[in-house]
């Protein structure tokens, strides 16, 4: 029986499921009420059980209910993966592909795989989300973007190891802890931290130390213009410190343990997208490329 509810219910069921109201969904869904519950009634005929008991204005999932929404909603999920890849293609190529890439990986890199990308797809459309944090994952889990790079991915991703980025406890050589030496790590939350904020709604917390006082940014720029301005501490890149260490505008705080940190990052791509020979050329010249990541040619701030 399962086989003849269409689409179109189940994105009903999810409505009312998640609005907890027929006449809720109806407006979330842009139909009228009657339409709605037909279409619940269809549903619950064809399956052959009640998938809400309606108590007042409120409709609740019975156990059935329960057990097939996250099914179902997977399910949507799907579905609007396929319309979002079928809305990309043109003829037999795709027109854009979007990334999700995190804030913490050299620009160069991917500036560099991108022009080889062109040279290849001259025609397709690339678009870059920068993300922090839980956001890359969101947007891959979602089917916003077809590959991403993070330190956190879905599980069912197709992954492979990208890079390690070094990041190095730093502030400006006006701010206290620059005058202190051999600080035990408990020391550092007396003085507030610079952290990056989560792009996604997990709202990880990168890194926070527990400080009486913190300063939330939304991009490394930001970050790295907040600490040269003596407005904290925080953790950076490696390659987009080093050259200011030498200059003077930024100094390593003298921590007795864990002055660096490592993030490793993976690049990860869509199981529904395998096939594509568009996407599977972007993520062969990332993995491929992947060592110039770590070469100094690619550090930006090296190159001014």
């Amino acid at each position: 029986m399962s086989a003849r509810v269409t689409l179109e219910m189940w994105k009903t069921f999810i409505a009312i499921a998640e609005e907890g109201s027929a006449m809720k969904a109806a407006q979330a869904l842009n139909k009228s009420q009657s339409a709605v519950c037909h279409s619940i009634k269809k549903m619950e005929s064809l399956l052959g059980n009640s998938l809400f008991i309606v108590e007042g204005r409120k409709s609740i999932l019975t156990d059935l209910g329960h057990s097939l929404l996250p099914r179902a909603q997977s399910l949507q999920s799907s579905a609007l993966q396929i319309e979002t890849l079928a809305s990309k293609y043109q003829g037999h190529l795709m027109t854009e592909i979007n990334i999700a890439v995190d804030v913490l990986l050299e620009f160069d890199f991917i500036h560099e795989v991108l022009e080889r990308f062109n040279v290849v797809f001259p025609k397709v459309s690339i678009r870059v989300f920068e993300t922090s944090l839980s956001g890359a994952g969101q947007l891959l889990s979602t089917g916003a973007v077809s590959l991403a790079i993070a330190s956190r991915l879905p599980k069912e991703t197709i992954m492979e190891p990208l890079v390690e980025v070094e990041l190095r406890c730093v502030c400006s050589p006006d701010f206290p802890l620059a005058d202190e030496e051999q600080i035990f790590q408990p020391e550092l939350k007396r003085h507030r931290q610079v952290v990056i904020r989560d792009s996604g709604n997990q709202n990880i917390d990168s890194g926070w130390l527990g400080s009486h006082q913190r300063l939330t940014v939304s991009s490394l720029v930001m970050a790295l213009t907040a600490i040269e301005k003596g407005q904290g501490f925080g953790w950076l890149p490696q390659h987009m410190v080093e050259k200011k260490i030498e200059q003077g505008t930024l100094v390593p705080v003298d921590l007795l343990k864990g002055a660096t940190r490592m993030v490793r990052l993976q690049l990860g791509m869509s199981p529904n997208l395998a096939h594509i020979g568009e996407v599977n050329t972007l993520f062969d010249l990332f993995t491929s490329l992947k060592s110039m990541a770590h070469q100094p040619s690619f550090n930006t701030e090296q190159q001014r």
